[in-house]
């Protein structure tokens, strides 16, 4: 999920072609970014403004994989009945409804697809049990589906700040099984029902897409 340098020159070109040079202060500090990774491999969070993000005049979601040390600028594509993808420069993708994850792509083993509607319903409730599926690709690229059974609890209220602007939230944890398998999913949703920053499972060895609406 290395995506951020093919994804920075491509925005670059379009920055230029504006002539914005709001946009290309978001463009560098994720340069920067990037070619500037600890020593634990772990992508630096990028330094813009507010401005700057607002100004760029697109809408970003900042995504990380934590197990990878990864970290992504993704772009609304498009929206296909509620179901709203953002993606990268070289096609990596995260697709979600109501701002609940329901597949990726290039992050492989991906996230074929997800039915959240039990999930989203509890979450507009303020708590309920859920029953999600996934499904995935085994190795002989045959679909596998995953029934689990959640719980949607809150916990508690939340004020977070992305990037200068602050969100009076609730913070939402979904606990969810199949067997052995085990996954917490959690949501930060604010007082207009936008889920602003979440954790969520791609697949068990994957682990978790954290991300953040810009």
């Amino acid at each position: 999920m290395r995506i951020l340098a093919p994804l920075i020159g491509a925005l670059t070109l379009s920055a230029c072609g504006s002539g914005n040079e709001e946009n290309l202060s978001v463009i560098r500090s994720l340069r920067d970014a990037i070619f500037n990774q600890g020593e634990s491999g772990a992508a630096a969070r990028p330094q813009f403004s507010r401005q700057a993000i607002e100004e760029s005049g697109q809408d970003f979601i900042l995504a990380g994989v934590p197990s990878r040390g990864a970290l992504a600028l993704l772009q609304q594509a498009g929206t296909n009945r509620g179901a709203e993808t953002w993606v990268a420069e070289d096609g990596v993708s995260a697709t979600y409804r109501n701002g609940i994850l329901i597949a990726t792509k290039g992050l492989g083993p991906d996230l074929m697809a997800a039915d959240v509607s039990g999930t989203v319903a509890a979450l507009r409730q303020g708590g309920g049990t859920a029953v999600r599926t996934h499904e995935y690709l085994d190795g002989n690229d045959q679909i596998i589906r995953y029934r689990y059974e959640c719980a949607v609890q809150s916990a508690g209220s939340e004020r977070i700040t992305i990037y200068e602007r602050s969100y009076d939230t609730v913070k939402y944890e979904e606990s969810c099984e199949s067997g052995l398998q085990r996954f917490t999913n959690t949501f930060w949703v604010g007082q207009d029902g936008v889920v602003w920053k979440s954790r969520q499972l791609i697949s068990p060895p994957v682990g978790y897409l954290d991300s953040e609406r810009l």
